[in-house]
């Protein structure tokens, strides 16, 4: 085990994982971002209704699907194998997350007083800047918590990607056992390495916090 700790080739393929890991968590976390957003915007405003529902009943039904099969189907099914797996790994997460995104975005908009509103409007403001304004920095306010745990999962989730041909940290392990016949250590370096991005997300998610909100 000592003599694999200081493999070269070992650290080589950790790191690559690593980076293929970090790619897929921060791409598919801004798509999941994207389309929640968008999901909740149509579900607030009550615009294009036609859109929302098959829209919502999609995304709704795809996150009772296990991640894995999800994005199997994405690139077995859907690009037939020929799409780059990061690329794949990215949609298919960000779509798979934005369900759950969009019902914390909101459950956190409804939860703000709409008297609010209503004063906002009598004091001339356009129904946007209401949103903008007031209900906006409310919501994320309340909403930050459960958004870093969301992140935290999604990071569990780019570990599937090692079943659509990508060397992710988790397919790194397997790598490894093939090629040095140790199983011990790099699974606890990769351990290790995702409590150091979860602890990442947490404390990025905190400061964030800090700074919009510190004197509230």
């Amino acid at each position: 085990m000592s003599d694999l700790f200081f493999s070269y080739d070992m650290w080589r393929l950790i790191l690559g994982g690593l980076q293929t890991t970090i790619v897929i968590l921060v791409f598919a976390a801004m798509l999941a971002i994207l389309l929640g957003a968008g999901l909740s915007y149509l579900n607030v405003s009550k615009k294009w209704p036609w859109l929302y529902k098959p829209l919502e009943l999609f995304v709704s039904t795809v996150h009772e699907i296990p991640a894995i099969a999800f994005m199997m189907f994405f690139y077995y099914v859907v690009f037939v194998g020929e799409m780059n797996g990061i690329v794949v790994s990215i949609i298919a997460l960000g779509i798979y997350s934005s369900n759950s995104l969009g019902d914390i975005f909101s459950v956190h908009i409804n939860h703000v007083d709409k008297g609010q509103i209503e004063a906002g409007l009598s004091l001339g403001l356009t129904r946007q800047q209401c949103y903008r304004y007031i209900v906006l920095p409310q919501a994320v306010k309340s909403m930050l918590p459960l958004f870093a745990g969301e992140l935290r999962a999604l990071l569990q989730a780019t570990s599937y990607a090692g079943y659509i041909a990508q060397r992710d940290l988790m397919k790194v392990v397997d790598t490894i056992r093939e090629q040095y016949d140790d199983t011990l250590l790099p699974l606890i370096i990769v351990s290790i390495l995702y409590l150091m991005l979860a602890f990442i997300i947490t404390v990025l998610v905190k400061t964030l916090y800090v700074k919009l909100f510190m004197y509230d």
